[in-house]
């Protein structure tokens, strides 16, 4: 008996006796659950960089094969070592913020069907991601091999079943004065553009690679018409940004859609 008599609680010494025990089990949970969370917060972090470095490579693939879509015969006969090193500079230039090698030398662009105007041409890269975390590297493995890979139509060329080509035509630019003043030609005015009838890209369920012959032949450039999604795979052409029949500029742009818009 203590404090005058009176028995002491034995729950204020049992409470008292706790609080060690307490904290030995706190640190222990800590101890086990951190390795956890760091682990969790590097995958975090490594899967961000390889995701970012994906879509920056995928970015550097659509660029190069827009730019293949447009020379198609850089690759062909002769070539052109010109345009073969725009399109080192433009993939390497894109990829050059990410953590990833590319191979070298980098892979040129494959025409799986031929480089007429409508034709895919194919752009594939495939590099390696260094990551940070040991244990993930460990199981996924370091370098972790990133690709992507993407498809333009060509634009620029000749037209399956013709011989004609499907770039644009040729500009004819201003007239030089001779040396003798009263032989002079004054420069040409420029003609206004003249217009063509927008064709019927949706009727007869048309697919993305008979679309462009139709386009060129009713007076349009080949670049100037648009894929809403980009192709391959080909598909049908469900809607089209201009209505058919309008009369307008040959310069205009138009897109075409697998869906109704």
């Amino acid at each position: 008996m203590a404090n005058g008599g009176r028995p002491r609680d034995p729950r204020i010494r049992i409470h008292a006796h706790s609080r060690p025990a307490e904290r030995g089990q706190s640190l222990v949970e800590f101890a086990i659950t951190l390795p956890v969370v760091l682990l969790m917060v590097l995958f975090g972090i490594d899967f961000g960089r390889v995701y970012l470095g994906w879509v920056t490579l995928n970015n550097a693939a659509r660029e190069a094969a827009n730019f293949a879509s447009i020379n198609p015969t850089a690759w062909t006969g002769a070539g052109s070592l010109v345009a073969q090193a725009e399109y080192a500079r433009l993939i390497n230039d894109e990829s050059a913020a990410i953590n990833c090698t590319l191979p070298s030398p980098l892979p040129d662009p494959a025409f799986p069907s031929g480089t007429d105007v409508g034709s895919p041409a194919v752009v594939a890269i495939t590099c390696q991601f260094t990551l940070l975390t040991p244990l993930i590297g460990g199981i996924l493995g370091s370098p972790l091999n990133v690709t992507a890979a993407t498809a333009f139509p060509i634009r620029s060329g000749a037209i399956a079943g013709t011989g004609g080509g499907g770039g644009p035509l040729p500009s004819i630019g201003p007239v030089l004065p001779t040396s003798d003043p009263s032989q002079s030609i004054p420069p040409a005015t420029p003609s206004p553009d003249p217009n063509c009838l927008v064709p019927n890209l949706v009727q007869g369920n048309l697919k993305t690679d008979e679309a462009i012959p139709v386009w060129i032949a009713a007076g349009f450039q080949s670049n100037n018409l648009l894929f809403s999604p980009l192709v391959p795979p080909h598909y049908d052409i469900k809607d089209q940004s201009l209505g058919d029949g309008r009369s307008v500029p040959c310069t205009s742009s138009m897109t075409v859609y697998d869906k109704k818009q």
